[in-house]
């Protein structure tokens, strides 16, 4: 099956992520194509250690992708943090992809990184012939690693292996926008783009995110956040020069790898990241450690109470935050707090396209 999608959300493959999936309808479905960045293995990055790892791990994350994903959809696959000091990125992916293929018996769409064309000529025969013969392959291209210029020299390497230049889609990748200007950004991602829409592949994608790192000095109560990769999706659209550009983003997760933080030793707020047409408003409470009772049914009798509030049928999400703002004291956790606003934010992006 061929990969087609109107919109492509970026999702770092979590437990509130996975049930955020879980809970859209098949009709939320439709247009929606993940692109799932895999977990850290919790092994020795390199070796025998890894790959007698890797079924295990893997077994795992099909399973969670059949309960999670309808089997019709097309799952983009980026394995870019499952052991990143491993000297062999696209050997790993490949044989990643290879063996989901298989558990899930729906296509598995690999993602490979510009960075990484430069050692397609290191696959093995098998790797090789299962690259050329998938429909669908993402090339992601991260502002900042190449140049507008390479862009056509990543393409010609996966043609050059055997892949069918129009089974290429081409993910044009601003990476974080945190804080930058719309029109600044529309000046920086044009020249990648005036290149990838020349070039004959399959489709052409454009991605940012800006949802802050952390929320730290964010002041207790309701500020919105703006949305510059939507502000910049709606500035390319209005020029009229990309035809069929399709659009990704990283929900409400910053784009780069979450730290490596010890749980027990920070005390994160509680929060409702509620995404609106081009910004989040976030309400955010006292810290969850201090257990104070009621406190994330009070942030969610706020924002249904907001003008922004889509209402209780609109997603999954905001049907959560509609019974718990008449709940009770519980207030939920982190993973709670993730899976119910990144429903309401796939949901929201999804019908704006």
């Amino acid at each position: 099956m061929a990969a087609e999608w109107r919109y492509m959300p970026i999702l770092k493959w979590k437990q509130g992520e996975q049930l955020a999936l879980r809970n859209l309808s098949s009709e939320q479905w439709k247009g929606i194509s993940p692109l799932i960045e895999l977990v850290a293995i919790d092994v020795a990055p390199v070796g025998v250690a890894l790959r007698a790892a890797l079924p295990s791990y893997l077994d795992k994350a099909a399973a969670k992708m059949t309960g999670c994903i309808p089997g019709q959809v097309p799952v983009c696959v980026d394995s870019c943090y499952v052991s990143p000091s491993y000297p062999q990125q696209l050997n790993l992916l490949m044989s990643i992809c290879t063996y989901l293929q298989k558990k899930r018996s729906v296509d598995v769409v690999p993602v490979i990184h510009a960075a990484e064309t430069e050692a397609l000529g290191t696959l093995s025969a098998t790797h090789i012939d299962f690259l050329k013969g998938l429909p669908s392959v993402v090339l992601r291209l991260k502002i900042g690693q190449i140049e507008p210029s390479q862009v056509d020299a990543s393409i010609e390497a996966l043609v050059a292996v055997g892949v069918v230049k129009t089974n290429i889609h081409l993910l044009i990748d601003q990476y974080s926008l945190v804080g930058r200007q719309p029109v600044e950004c529309m000046g920086i991602v044009g020249p990648y783009l005036n290149q990838a829409a020349g070039a004959g592949c399959g489709s052409l994608t454009v991605a940012g995110g800006s949802f802050p790192v952390n929320l730290m000095g964010i002041a207790q109560g309701v500020s919105d956040i703006p949305r510059v990769e939507w502000k910049v999706w709606e500035l390319l659209k209005g020029t009229g020069k990309y035809p069929g550009l399709r659009y990704a983003d990283y929900a409400v997760t910053n784009p780069e790898p979450p730290p490596d933080l010890d749980p027990t030793k920070i005390n994160m707020s509680i929060t409702i990241r509620y995404a609106s047409n081009d910004f989040w408003r976030l309400y955010k409470g006292r810290g969850f450690k201090s257990g104070v009772p009621g406190e994330y049914r009070n942030l969610c009798a706020l924002l249904v109470m907001d003008p922004i509030y889509s209402g209780g049928t609109f997603s999954y999400g905001d049907m959560q935050y509609m019974a718990a703002s008449g709940g009770g004291e519980k207030n939920g956790n982190p993973m709670s707090w993730r899976k119910e606003a990144t429903n309401h934010h796939i949901v929201l992006t999804s019908r704006l396209l």
